[in-house]
């Protein structure tokens, strides 16, 4: 394990978020990795990013019951870390108080600067400034329906934020569990794009919202195309969420969180689904599951992953994600502290670091 450190081109990098710090992972081959000691060390980090626009800059959510909820930055690569002149807080007269910063995104490669973010109480916050100051989406904030939202069990959170890559006013958003919301003219308003997609828990299966979407994908190529992993199912839509259809087909479990893509195959997709009960891989291997063909048809990847009556792992929302790379590198992270890696988009499996905390959520980047 080395300390931080600064990163040369075409490193792969790729950030761990855990309930005990930030991990950074690297190489430059995808064969020998290097991990860096963990920077915001004892921290609850459910998410980190590395924005490339501009000057490298690493955003993290770091979440604490005791301290708060504070959204850091970084210029070197986790060195040293800042904080927004004017961070994520509700107004004290509002009512609310901020729980959890799920999730970072930068905006679009055409508006530098830009960033969003996530919380619970379910809330889309934006940065013009690269983190410097932050100001809450009031039409979200005041929806009609917003008082009739009901959290999940991990809370009312605004965990997923999709800018789309092809129109700068469309935005869809996954909040758990209200569902899909998306806007078309810049945040100015929000409908529910969630038909055909059921809330199995409910007295009325097919809502028009109230389902607990876990993560949100958009088609690299096709923008109109989507992908979701769900608390009932795994769906595709090919006219923005309009409506979706069911891809489920022959996995094992309608129930799972993470859903990512390869960006060279955008009709790859990959996807873990989990005994919902206990929350870990269906049967004895753990397994990863991928489509090649927009999910008619789900084969399953466990050439190097563990297998016996002891393998019990689960992975959150945030824990799978791809790199840019052709073949494509495919990235899982456990909430019992294992990171496994495929540099051949999925064929097979390394073992690539053990005996982390838990972990929340895992991103990589390739740099530039």
């Amino acid at each position: 394990m080395t300390t931080a450190q600064s990163f040369t081109p075409g490193t792969v990098l790729v950030m761990v978020g855990t309930k005990r710090g930030l991990f950074m992972v690297s190489t430059k081959d995808r064969e020998r990795w290097e991990i860096s000691a963990p920077t915001l060390k004892g921290h609850r980090i459910f998410n980190a990013v590395l924005d490339q626009r501009d000057n490298p800059r690493l955003f993290a959510a770091d979440n604490d019951d005791f301290f708060g909820c504070f959204l850091r930055y970084s210029d070197d690569f986790g060195q040293t870390w800042h904080e927004p002149e004017q961070g994520i807080q509700f107004p004290q007269d509002s009512g609310e108080k901020l729980h959890n910063i799920w999730v970072i995104e930068p905006g679009r490669p055409n508006e530098p600067g830009t960033v969003y973010a996530g919380v619970d109480p379910a809330s889309l916050w934006v940065s013009r400034d690269n983190g410097l100051t932050w100001a809450m989406n009031s039409s979200l904030a005041h929806h009609p329906t917003r008082a009739r939202w009901e959290p999940g069990a991990g809370g009312l959170c605004l965990h997923t934020i999709v800018p789309d890559s092809s129109n700068a006013s469309r935005m869809w958003i996954g909040i758990s569990a209200v569902g899909c919301m998306r806007t078309d003219d810049g945040g100015d308003t929000w409908v529910f794009a969630n038909k055909n997609t059921r809330a199995a828990f409910l007295p009325d299966p097919y809502p028009e919202f109230g389902q607990c979407i876990h993560r949100l994908v958009q088609h690299p190529v096709q923008p109109e195309v989507l992908y979701q992993q769900n608390h009932c199912g795994v769906y595709r839509s090919a006219n923005a969420g309009e409506d979706w259809v069911d891809i489920q087909q022959n996995l094992p479990s309608e129930f799972g969180f993470p859903i990512a893509l390869d960006s060279h195959h955008p009709d790859t997709v990959y996807v873990i689904v989990e005994d919902p009960e206990g929350r870990q891989n269906v049967g004895s291997n753990f397994t990863i599951y991928r489509t090649e063909n927009g999910g008619a048809q789900w084969e399953p990847l466990t050439r190097g992953l563990p297998s016996g009556q002891g393998v019990a792992l689960g992975v959150l929302r945030h824990g799978m994600t791809t790199d840019s790379l052709e073949p494509c590198g495919v990235y899982v992270g456990t909430n019992t502290g294992q990171l496994f890696a495929s540099r051949d988009r999925g064929e097979s499996w390394s073992l690539i670091a053990d005996f982390l905390p838990p972990i929340y959520s895992v991103t990589t980047t390739v740099l530039v």
